[in-house]
């Protein structure tokens, strides 16, 4: 029996998806767990999996289509079944709720108009109409769509030279060369308009909300951190030593230690003497967390992203250095699952490599605390033995 394919929920925040692209394509045989496609969550791009076997009859998700959590994306079956009702049904759903006016044209139209017909120029948006419901039903080929999607081009203001005026690729490549840009806003000439991310829309959405319903206090302290950098100077010298001399398959040692990873373990263990800061706030209680669960601020080309170290508290300084490059790097590729970065107890945002002094990093709720860290750098201080001034490293860190 043919069932119907939906996007699901691929993280705990997710409300909707960005199709990256398909996996498996039309007339493949699919079997449970098999990945059927990618899609963008407000975090990550995560694997769309069937839940069901049956051969890929059809599909109605295209590259670059948003579409909310529940959305028909595919139908499974055998190739005997008739899903014209199917269909039907998932193209009503995909409208809002309305079936598809008859069309005389095929289901897959050529990009190429099959008579001349006089040209037609599309209609304004609405104000009344949301705008992403009315694209879809512009007449357009799901080719035309996918490149305007692409190169974020208002598909509404160009006019279509296909059959009975349907947008096709050379109309939006034509357009492209004009610059014909999606707006919600005042552009002016020379500004340049770009489309975000599901994950940058979502962290803008998430910290307004952070900034404007969590009150916000910042703790500023300077901290001397000579003797950690000598430390982590000979540890690094031993490491690389070790290295040379073992073979590295038998090593689960970092190649060497950062001042972050210093950081991390001394906030550990911090939080382990301080339980009260390592909590998150329930409107009616304050829950200490039983796990110390550190979140590192990880930038990516889409934004930021906090991986989390489970119980760094029990971890040793070498296995947080290896833990937190492995979660860094698998962030940057977008293979973070949702228990990668999910339920965390606290959050540590380092820009002191981008040389920054010290800055007030906003909470990432429902956490209580944040601590955001600077450069280390070398100041002369009164040594009260010699009577004299010395250099020593120190550092400046805000806890919000």
């Amino acid at each position: 029996m043919a069932v119907i394919v939906e996007i699901t929920q691929l993280s705990p925040t997710m409300e909707e998806g960005v199709f990256v692209e398909w996996h498996k394509k039309e007339g493949d045989v699919v079997s449970p767990g098999d990945v059927l496609a990618s899609v963008e969550t407000d975090k990550a791009v995560m694997d769309l999996e069937s839940f069901d076997e049956g051969v890929l009859l059809t599909t109605f998700a295209n590259p670059g289509d948003k579409l909310p959590v529940g959305s028909p994306v595919a139908i499974l079956g055998n190739t005997s079944e008739d899903i014209s009702e199917l269909i039907e049904k998932c193209k009503a759903r995909l409208t809002g709720g309305k079936a598809p006016a008859p069309s005389n044209e095929p289901e897959k139209a050529s990009d190429e108009p099959q008579e001349k017909k006089p040209e037609t120029s599309n209609p304004t948006v609405p104000e009344n109409v949301n705008s992403d419901s009315y694209e879809k039903r512009i007449k357009a080929s799901p080719l035309a769509k996918k490149i305007a999607a692409q190169k974020n081009l208002d598909i509404s203001n160009i006019k279509g030279t296909g059959p009975a005026g349907r947008i096709v690729k050379r109309d939006v490549e034509n357009a492209s060369s004009r610059g014909v840009a999606k707006s919600r806003g005042v552009t002016r000439s020379g500004d340049n308009e770009i489309s975000l991310s599901m994950m940058r829309k979502t962290i803008a959405q998430r910290l307004t909300q952070s900034k404007s319903q969590v009150p916000h206090f910042y703790l500023h302290r300077e901290i001397d951190i000579e003797e950690v950098t000598r430390l982590r100077q000979a540890l690094n010298a031993d490491l690389k030593q070790f290295k040379e001399e073992e073979p590295e398959d038998k090593l689960s040692l970092p190649k060497k230690l950062s001042l972050n990873d210093f950081i991390i373990r001394a906030n550990a263990l911090a939080l382990k003497q301080h339980p009260g800061v390592n909590s998150q706030w329930n409107q009616e209680t304050l829950i200490e967390k039983g796990n110390i669960d550190i979140g590192i601020a990880v930038a990516i080309e889409e934004g930021l992203i906090t991986p989390i170290i489970r119980n760094a508290d029990q971890k040793s300084l070498f296995e947080i250095s290896a833990e937190a490059r492995a979660l860094a790097e698998k962030a940057r590729k977008r293979k973070l699952t949702p228990d990668d970065y999910t339920n965390g107890t606290f959050t540590i945002s380092n820009l002191g490599m981008f040389d920054i002094d010290f800055f007030e990093a906003i909470i990432n709720a429902p956490e209580a605390a944040l601590m955001a860290v600077g450069k280390g750098q070398v100041k002369p201080v009164f040594d009260s033995e010699s009577q004299d001034f010395k250099p020593r490293e120190k550092m400046m860190v805000t806890l919000s």
